[in-house]
């Protein structure tokens, strides 16, 4: 019985990673904030798909309601803030923006309000190396 039960909350875990949806909250934060632990996310491939809330420059965008913070490899062209995207990539955690020059460089892309929000988040998943496409 112990057994069957492992593999079934093993299977959940993997369907979860992949379940994806149009949601206030991104599925990398309900994970986070269910019994699933951080450090079983990590090193995980996992599709994101929500509404664009901001972007910064070439190289980040936040999406969904809590702003999980997707890295991208290439961005979209043409991608503006409230575009349905779907976003793949591995998760990572750590506190995100915590050397020195970080908000000095998140300054030059936002305002100080969302710079400071950004630096001063505690340690969370987000998602590296990303590749986001435009949901039609």
């Amino acid at each position: 019985m112990t057994h069957r039960t492992l593999t079934l909350a093993a299977a959940g875990l993997t369907g979860a990673l992949l379940l994806t949806g149009c949601q206030d909250e991104t599925r990398l934060t309900q994970l986070d904030q269910s019994e699933v632990s951080t450090e079983e996310l990590v090193g995980k491939e996992i599709t994101l798909t929500n509404e664009v809330e901001e972007i910064y420059g070439e190289e980040f965008l936040t999406m969904g309601a809590e702003q999980t913070v997707v890295f991208v490899t290439e961005m979209p062209e043409d991608l503006r803030p409230g575009d349905e995207v779907e976003a793949t990539g591995t998760v990572a955690a750590g506190d995100l923006f915590s050397e020195p020059g970080d908000r000095d460089r998140l300054m030059r892309l936002t305002d100080e309000e969302t710079a400071n929000h950004l630096v001063n988040r505690d340690v969370e998943p987000y998602l590296t190396e990303a590749t986001v496409t435009v949901v039609e």
